[in-house]
Order: C-alpha cells, then structure tokens, then sequence
C-alpha cells in the first residue's frame, strides 16, 4: 500500500456515489425528508415502514439496512460500494441515537478508525479509560474496507465481560463511513454500528445503533440510547473545536497506531479512481499485526 500517495491524494471530502443513512424508518406511512449533501430528499414510507427504492423525483435510491433510511444517488453504480449484508432476522434495536455536527467529514470518520480515540475522547467506565497496556491486533481486507480482529485476550469495551461465554469480537471499517462491530458468543450476537453522513458541506450527523440477539437487553434500550447520545456528544465536542480547521490540518502517520488511518485513506483513494476510471475496486490494504498501548 502506498501510504505516501494516499495521503498526497486524500481527497477531502465524502463520495458522492456511496450509501449514507439519512433517517430512520417511520411507524407507519408518513411522509419523511432529509438532507444528504446539501441536498433535501422528500420520501414515504410504506405501511410497515419501509422506504421504497426511489422518492419521486427519481433522483435517489433508497434503501432500508440495519433499521435505518439510507440513500444513493440513483444514477450511480450499486455495487461501488456496495452496503454490508442484512443482519440476522433474530436481532432487536436496543438502543439508537444521533447527533448533529459542525465538522470537516473526513476529521468525523478518522474517529470511526484511529485506535487512539476511545481513550483520549470517550470517558465512561464501559470504555476502561484508566486502564493502559499493550493491544494487539490482526488487520485484513474487507469488502471496501478492513477488519481488526483481537489478537490477545484484552477487550477495550468492560461491558462485553457480561457476555461469560467465550467470545469474538471483530470490527470491520467499509467505506464510506461505517463502522460495524461485532460481538459473537455461543448463542449470542452483538451488532454496534457507528456512521457518519455528509449533510452538508461542514455537517455532519453521528449515528449510533446498537442490535442484539438477547430479547432481554431491549429493556435497556432508554438507558443505553441516552449512553449513546452522551458518548456521540464528547466526540461532537471535539470535532467542533476543529471546525473550519480540519481539511487544512496536516497528517503525519507515525508507528503502528496511524495506521488504520493510513488505510482508510487509502482505501478511499482507490474509490475514487475506480469511480473516476470505471473500474472495478481494489483494496489496497495488505494483511497486518500492529500493535499499540491504549
């Protein structure tokens, strides 16, 4: 992978031909609208609320994924890049939340990947921020992205100790901005899921889901949405002291924990050239272990 092009070519900036959510489905049929690139686009859901595949404009695709509205330009290709495949029938929401922002987009979803955020941003006592040692982990290709995968027995997230089976815990970055990760145990899943949508130039919205095989956890659902709103606001706090500053800040990728970063540029890079040349996409993260202390 060609870090230094990466950078060199970061293109700031959200893709324009790629899925973002913009709502979530309504109870019902109800006329929605939202906002995506400065755009407004004007929908209805159907009795069951689902969204059809264009609004009447036939200016965008939509789409229902994970329980949220996402959109596309219509005259886009579909599989560039295409949305991760549809959660399993037995998974419930058990805690939703969103946030608004003034933010750089590319500065937003650098948060969705660098190690380093967690603990420098987010202090909860789920996130074990007075706790500090050396984290290894195995990064691979993915469709549009890569995945980590825990290469040690330390989990960063203390919640997770409540699932006493043994357990897997993966995160997979897709572009353009998704952030899916994943908590499986016998007979039990997990599905937290972070993206970020372009409303405008210099907005942002953070949305956070959370899905879960245990029919139980949904009675947590008040408890951890507000959580989620909380946590979505720290890294709102953060991005608003940057605003107007971030497409202008210089990048320096130094060591291990950089590179994940790294990778998202220039995973993104080779969107755009494959966008730009009609090609089909190619990843051009490698296999890696880093290492990094948090």
């Amino acid at each position: 992978m060609n870090v230094t092009g990466a950078i060199r070519d970061r293109r700031f900036g959200p893709p324009r031909a790629a899925w973002f959510p913009i709502d979530r489905p309504g109870r019902g049929r109800e006329r929605r609208s939202a906002e995506l690139h400065g755009q407004r686009i004007n929908f209805e859901v159907d009795s069951l609320g689902r969204p059809p595949d264009a609004d009447s404009t036939g200016a965008w695709r939509l789409t229902e994924r994970f329980g949220l509205v996402w959109a596309r330009p219509i005259e886009t290709e579909p599989d560039l890049p295409s949305l991760p495949p549809r959660p399993s029938s037995t998974l419930r929401c058990i805690a939703y939340s969103e946030v608004g922002a003034r933010a750089d987009y590319d500065q937003a979803v650098l948060g969705l990947v660098d190690p380093a955020h967690v603990p420098m941003i987010h202090q909860s006592w789920w996130r074990r921020s007075d706790r500090r040692r050396v984290k290894t982990k195995l990064y691979s290709p993915s469709p549009f992205g890569f995945t980590a995968r825990a290469a040690d027995a330390f989990s960063s997230t203390a919640v997770y100790d409540l699932v006493r089976e043994e357990r897997t815990v993966t995160i997979e970055f897709r572009l353009p901005s998704i952030r899916l990760e994943r908590v499986t145990a016998r007979g039990f899943e997990l599905i937290n899921l972070t993206t970020v949508t372009p409303v405008r130039e210099g907005a942002v919205v953070l949305r956070n889901l959370i899905l879960c095989s245990d029919p139980r956890a949904g009675l947590l659902r008040p408890v951890l949405s507000a959580a989620g709103r909380a946590f979505l606001r720290q890294d709102v706090a953060v991005l608003e002291r940057l605003d107007g500053r971030g497409p202008h800040l210089p990048l320096v990728f130094v060591g291990d924990p950089d590179r994940p970063s790294a990778f998202y540029f220039a995973a993104k890079a080779g969107l755009a050239r494959a966008e730009r040349d009609g090609v089909a996409f190619e990843n051009p993260v490698e296999p890696q272990t880093l290492k990094w202390r948090t």
